[in-house]
C-alpha cells in the first residue's frame, strides 16, 4: 500500500518552514512556451503541495484537483515507483540540505512511465529545476516540465541524470542504489555485464575461466533473483538498479 505522502516530504517541509525565502511569481511559467506534448507543475517543498500546474489535463487527463502531490507518486508505473521515489528523495535531500550549491545550475532529468486518467501509460521525460530558493540558498520549490516522449521511446527503462556543480555522479548514484549493492554477488555481476555485451554462454565461460555449466547456474540464479524471464528484461532491470 502506497503511503499518502512519503515521510521525507513532511520532514523536508518541516525544515524549510523555518526559513525565509525569495518569493517568485508565476508570470514566467504562465508565458513559458509549451508544445502539444508538454505540461508543467511547481512543487512547493515548504508547504508539501503543488503550488502551480498547467496543461496537465490536456496531456494526462487529470483535473487540477486530481493531480496532487500525493497522486504524482501514485500514477507512476508500479514497477518504476520504488526507484522514482528513491531518486526524488535523494535529489530533494541533497538540494534542501546543502547551502554551497549553485541551485540555478542544478537539474534532474528523469524518464519513466506515467499512468493517464484513462488507464493507459505514456513515457514521460521529467525535467526539474529550481523555482524558488530560501535566503540561505536552499531549494524551496522546483518546477517540473513533463514531455510525452512515447512517440520515440516506449521502453520500460527508467533513466535519469542529476546535474549539479561539484557533484560526483557515480558517488551520488551509488547512494541512491545502495540498497541494491548486495543484490547480486560479484561473480553474478561479472556474468551480467558480459550478458549485456551479448556474449554467449561459451564466451562468458572462456572470459571468466569457468565452465559453461557454472555459467548456466549463474544465469538461472540471476533470472530467479531479478524475476526476469530473459536477457533483455535482465539488462533493463540492471540498468534500473544501477548494476550496469
Amino acid at each position: 500500500m502506497i503511503q499518502a505522502i512519503p515521510l521525507f516530504i513532511y520532514e523536508t517541509a518541516s525544515k524549510l518552514k523555518k526559513l525565509a525565502y525569495h518569493a517568485n511569481d508565476f508570470s514566467s511559467v504562465d508565458s513559458f512556451p509549451l508544445n502539444s506534448k508538454q505540461c508543467l507543475y511547481v512543487i512547493d517543498w515548504q508547504e508539501a503541495k503543488l503550488s502551480y500546474q498547467r496543461d496537465i489535463e490536456k496531456i494526462l487527463g487529470y483535473s487540477e484537483d486530481e493531480f496532487t502531490l500525493e497522486n504524482i507518486l501514485k500514477i507512476a508505473h508500479p514497477d518504476d515507483l520504488h526507484l522514482i521515489k528513491r531518486i526524488t528523495q535523494a535529489v530533494v535531500n541533497h538540494l534542501t540540505n546543502n547551502t554551497c550549491l549553485n541551485l540555478e545550475k542544478s537539474s534532474l532529468n528523469l524518464t519513466y512511465r506515467f499512468r493517464k486518467k484513462d488507464g493507459s501509460y505514456v513515457k514521460i521525460l521529467r525535467q526539474s529545476s529550481l523555482f524558488e530558493a530560501t535566503k540561505n540558498s536552499k531549494m524551496k520549490s522546483n518546477l517540473s516540465l513533463l514531455t510525452d516522449i512515447s512517440f520515440f521511446d516506449n521502453s520500460d527503462t527508467v533513466q535519469w541524470e542529476f546535474n549539479a556543480p561539484h557533484i560526483e555522479q557515480e558517488a551520488f548514484k551509488k547512494e541512491v542504489y545502495k540498497e541494491f549493492n548486495n543484490f547480486f554477488t560479484s561473480r553474478e555481476i561479472d556474468v551480467i555485464k558480459l550478458i549485456s555485451e551479448n556474449d554467449t554462454t561459451k564466451i562468458i565461460a572462456e572470459k571468466l575461466f569457468i565452465s559453461e555449466h557454472t555459467v548456466y547456474s549463474h544465469r538461472k540464479n540471476i533470472l530467479r533473483k531479478s524475476n526476469c524471464h530473459n536477457a533483455t528484461e535482465l539488462v533493463d532491470f540492471c540498468y534500473k538498479i544501477g548494476v550496469l
